[in-house]
């Protein structure tokens, strides 16, 4: 991927508008809020609520501008993910004054959660040949919305693949005016099984019993600065050791820096978002943007890791009507130097990938991916009771479900992996058809129909939202 694009797409996001103020000319125009009234709230404290909202007691918003704020502070208090189901309303004191109640039903805060995933870049890679030996099973265990300051807890113990302990604290608000916060993460893993190279556009393994072949702790802290609403500055510290068995070396002597099979380094990484999407685990109005500056290795440890390379990434979603949706997005990375094969990235993994290549991984220096989605909700939040579960948190189901169409293009380049990967270095894209069914928790569940360029089709499922 050209660095000018990169360049362009970067400007592109840093000089969009960041704020759009609403100016009321004229008092008899305008509503003045002189209360607002939370209700519902029995773990979340009030100013963790009222923090998120694009407004405060005293404010004047134009009448013609109402129903759009409330629609965006219901938005804004879904998005913190602490909340099933969230409604505002008005009530009129007079033709000047109002009073704004929040009603909100909180979810379930504790999560002891049974493991079962798998060790691969997408699900439907491992159904193909459905092996148990590449997934993990152990325990989560979570409290979310600790002290009811939307703080986080999480312990995890896992066995299988990745044998893996970990922890990680998150606080978002620390200081009075709630724009700062931090977190600190912990982890150590070790593996029988790794993948040591990319051929043919697929992953190959080594795998090794008794003895482990890579075993690797990685610590973070991160520095959370929010000024407003919707703008996040976060700036990240991170720690990594790891160590592979020589023998792994036979098969690729760059898996790490050339021939070490151990290494320290630090890294430092700085990363830009704006957020105003309607809901983040599954958006149909709204953009987000980021951008993102890493480098891995800073020469204060005995280590020759030296990796540099930035992120763009926008996505933007339309209300055609009442029920058809648009949405388009585009991203990108730019390498400014060499990596060593453990921490290239591409194409392949996760929901970053060229639908209809599910079953390949595309790695290179660089890499640019275009998505564009139709939908056309057949179902919009319909609620469900279901009386049976005695709490609160869980017996109102939300559903809804999607069909659309899609298509998606995409390009890495790669000097280092052309000579045996055949998707490296050429114009990718695939297309189809989709269902999509969300509910609440965060559960998004799509069926896809693709093909792709060299004629390839078949049925693929995820288990985020497309773009």
């Amino acid at each position: 991927m050209p660095r000018q694009i990169v360049i362009v797409l970067t400007f592109i996001l840093l000089f969009l508008e960041w704020r759009n103020p609403l100016v009321a000319q004229n008092k008899s125009d305008v509503n003045y809020i002189a209360e607002i009234k939370i209700i519902g709230n029995k773990t979340t404290k009030g100013k963790i609520i009222i923090r998120e909202l694009p407004f405060q007691l005293g404010d004047s918003i134009p009448r013609t501008e109402l129903d759009k704020i409330l629609e965006r502070a219901k938005s804004n208090l879904l998005n913190t993910l602490l909340f099933n189901f969230v409604t505002v309303e008005v009530v009129h004191f007079d033709s000047l004054h109002i009073s704004i109640y929040i009603t909100v039903e909180e979810r379930w805060y504790w999560w002891p959660i049974p493991i079962f995933d798998v060790q691969e870049n997408n699900f439907n890679t491992w159904w193909v040949e459905k092996s148990l030996d590449r997934a993990n099973y152990g325990m989560f265990v979570a409290k979310e919305n600790f002290r009811g300051r939307r703080e986080r807890i999480a312990i995890k113990f896992q066995k299988g693949y990745t044998e893996q302990i970990g922890f990680k604290y998150a606080n978002p608000y620390i200081n009075k005016n709630r724009t700062q916060g931090f977190s600190v993460t912990s982890m150590y893993s070790r593996n029988h099984e790794i993948i040591y190279n990319t051929t043919e556009n697929k992953r190959a393994f080594y795998k090794s019993e008794p003895a482990y072949i890579k075993e690797e702790y990685y610590s973070q802290f991160s520095y959370e600065f929010r000024p407003k609403l919707y703008n996040i500055h976060r700036f990240l510290l991170g720690y990594r050791n790891i160590q592979v068995t020589d023998s792994l070396l036979l098969f690729n002597p760059n898996y790490l820096s050339e021939g070490k099979s151990k290494g320290q380094f630090l890294s430092l990484q700085y990363f830009l978002s704006r957020d105003k999407r309607n809901f983040k685990s599954y958006p149909t109005k709204g953009y987000f943007y980021s951008f993102r500056l890493k480098q891995d290795g800073l020469n204060l440890l005995d280590s020759d890791v030296n990796s540099f390379y930035s992120t763009v990434d926008y996505r933007k979603f339309f209300q055609l009507t009442d029920r058809l949706f648009l949405s388009h997005s585009i991203n990108g990375k730019y390498s400014f130097t060499k990596a060593p094969y453990y921490l290239i990235s591409g194409l392949g993994y996760g929901s970053n990938l060229v639908r209809g290549y599910e079953l390949y991984v595309i790695n290179g220096d660089h890499y640019g991916l275009l998505k564009s989605q139709l939908r056309y909700a057949l179902l919009t939040n319909k609620i469900f009771n279901v009386s049976p579960i005695p709490f609160d948190e869980f017996n109102k189901i939300p559903l809804s479900i999607y069909i659309g169409m899609y298509f998606d293009a995409g390009y890495v380049d790669s000097k280092a992996m052309r000579s045996n990967n055949f998707l490296t270095n050429t114009l990718l894209y695939g297309g189809g058809f989709s269902m999509d069914f969300v509910s609440y928790y965060d559960i998004v569940f799509r069926i896809e129909y693709s093909i792709n360029r060299m004629k390839e089709h078949g049925l693929f499922l995820h288990f985020v939202a497309p773009i």
